[in-house]
């Protein structure tokens, strides 16, 4: 098997890192270097609602950050997605649902941020909406009125009508997003729910053995 010398490796890595989407964490007090990945936790495990400020950071793809002298109208959806972004960040009131197929973010119990267990489709919903303004797919971001997309975004917040591939892959990236919205908001509910939490304890209670009936005397 060839190996590759030490300068070609490390050209290697330097492009993956330069193609790589830039990430963040959900905890302002957290580095990247120090969080999690999304994918780290058990698939298995029951959905847990968490306080964000308190439970170990997870990193996510950073909302791409507005080009210098761009219309203001153009990089709305940039903006309004930084806020939600950063107010995640300083926990201003942030829960976190983490369930098998994801996690949510949520305040005064509105879905304002999902993501799937790899980062690869990220969406943010204005308070109470179902449907997603702004979703990351993939390295690339889509901005919607409605349902429709209206604006996509380069990992440089470089923005342009899409066309009709895009325009697919957005539509593909808002369903998405509104599975993973509903799944979140039903594991908020199941992880909420005092019986299934005694039906944990329950199944977790070792059975117990009957008495033996006594038998009778000869």
């Amino acid at each position: 098997m060839k190996t590759l010398p030490l300068t070609a490796l490390a050209t290697i890595l330097a492009l993956a890192a330069c193609n790589s989407a830039p990430e963040t964490t959900d905890n302002a007090a957290v580095n990247v270097a120090d969080a999690a990945d999304l994918d780290n936790f058990d698939d298995d495990a029951p959905p847990v609602i968490e306080d964000a400020t308190q439970a170990a950071a997870v990193a996510v793809p950073a909302v791409p950050k507005a080009p210098a002298g761009a219309p203001a109208a153009e990089t709305a959806p940039l903006a309004d997605a930084t806020q939600i972004e950063d107010e995640i960040r300083q926990g201003r009131g942030i829960q976190r649902i983490r369930h098998g197929e994801g996690w949510a973010w949520m305040r005064d119990g509105r879905i304002l941020r999902t993501a799937d267990d790899d980062g690869d489709n990220v969406a943010y919903f204005r308070g109470g909406e179902d449907r997603p303004f702004f979703v990351q797919h993939e390295g690339r971001s889509f901005a919607y009125q409605g349902d429709k997309p209206v604006r996509e975004f380069d990992r440089d917040g470089r923005g342009r009508t899409p066309d009709a591939d895009r325009t697919r892959e957005a539509n593909e990236a808002a369903r998405e997003a509104r599975e993973q919205r509903t799944r979140a908001d039903r594991a908020r509910q199941d992880a909420g729910r005092p019986d299934r939490r005694d039906g944990d304890r329950d199944r977790n209670r070792p059975g117990a053995t009957p008495s033996p009936t006594p038998s009778p005397s000869p």
